[in-house]
């Protein structure tokens, strides 16, 4: 029997621990995606999961559950560690969606964690959502465990018969091949012209600020420029950028093109303070090689730039020249695998179980 669940059962005071913990469960939710709305929902005027005696509850010492809702990361392991360690005894752990039980869509990630492999988590509510019904039904399990001291499911599955020999087997549709592709080069360029009236005259305006620095410049949608410019250049164009109103840089983004050994590098930049140019955004592009990947910092250009560099450094190992966190860790746990969203970092590969 779980050690919580003894505790329960032991003592003369034993009846009135389990009808006292029985109908006092009050979770602290630890959300971290989208199975919060079913949680909501779960406590809601539709099914009032007050009723049963179950209370969410922000506070982690003054709490004895918690309902994990949506995926654990490396970093979010330590967080939901100690949340529970916070909390006074009798205390137990749900986990609801398929996010928190195998990652969901993220379960071949370099980050993801499965939660009862950091805590003891007492039952699952499976479900992409999972219904309000499954949570509550997790719930009502672990008030009739805390009452008998046995623990069971809620549904339990029919065992599927072997097929005896000689007998035909029903036919299947069989199950869809795994294929594998080549890789598509990477057109940075987007092929079509948004409709923006105003567009030209940008490009005009833009073209004339960077005169021979611009290798090629685009229009890839509406408010949208997006400018080649050789790695070399890239410092001299930005400053150009910066005299010309465009004063921040909006995000930085590293594209991995391992099958033509590069990486694209390239910044986002808008104005504040600039009416003409607040609306708009020019993204700078540049490659570097693979196997080489240092670029230029743009922190002394744009300091907005220096948390998105310290990030792309950590995940794809590029280094920023002038930026003076490179080569420390900034954003991962420390047990996190070095460079892993390059792609030559091994991901867990898709299973495919075939019917006999």
């Amino acid at each position: 029997m779980d050690e919580m669940i003894e505790f329960l059962h032991k003592g003369p005071l034993a009846p009135l621990k389990k009808w006292g913990t029985k109908f006092s469960i009050w979770p602290t939710h630890l959300v971290t995606a989208c199975c919060g709305v079913e949680l909501a929902h779960a406590f809601a005027s539709g099914y009032d999961g007050e009723r049963l005696g179950v209370l969410n509850f922000g506070m982690a010492r003054q709490t004895n559950c918690i309902v994990v809702e949506g995926a654990i990361t490396r970093k979010m392991a330590r967080a939901l560690k100690i949340t529970y360690e916070q909390m006074p005894d009798p205390k137990f752990v749900i986990v609801m969606g398929a996010c928190g039980i195998k990652g969901g869509i993220f379960w071949n990630g370099y980050n993801m964690v499965k939660p009862f492999e950091v805590v003891p988590v007492k039952y699952f509510a499976p479900g992409c959502p999972p219904t309000p019904e499954s949570l509550l039904r997790c719930f009502r399990s672990l008030q009739k465990e805390i009452d008998t001291g046995e623990a069971k499911n809620s549904i339990v599955y029919p065992e599927v018969k072997k097929v005896e020999e000689g007998k035909k087997r029903a036919k299947r549709v069989p199950p869809s091949p795994k294929y594998v592709a080549n890789n598509p080069s990477v057109i940075v360029d987007m092929p079509r012209e948004e409709k923006w009236a105003e567009g030209k005259e940008v490009v005009a305006k833009l073209s004339e600020i960077l005169g021979e620095l611009c290798e090629k410049i685009k229009i890839t949608g509406k408010n949208r420029v997006a400018i080649r410019i050789k790695k070399d250049n890239f410092v001299e164009a930005a400053k150009k950028m910066l005299e010309a109103g465009f004063d921040h840089v909006k995000s930085v983004n590293v594209v991995d093109v391992p099958h033509e050994n590069k990486f694209i590098v390239e910044y986002v930049t808008s104005s504040y303070l600039n009416p003409e140019y607040r609306s708009i955004l020019v993204t700078l592009i540049s490659e570097i090689e693979r196997s080489d990947p240092v670029f230029p910092s743009l922190i002394e250009v744009w300091p907005s730039a220096d948390y998105l560099e310290r990030e792309l450094h950590e995940l794809f190992g590029v280094w920023f020249e002038g930026n003076p966190w490179m080569g420390r860790k900034f954003l991962l746990a420390p047990d996190t695998p070095e460079t892993p969203l390059r792609k030559d970092f091994k991901l867990q590969e898709e299973v495919y179980a075939g019917g006999e």
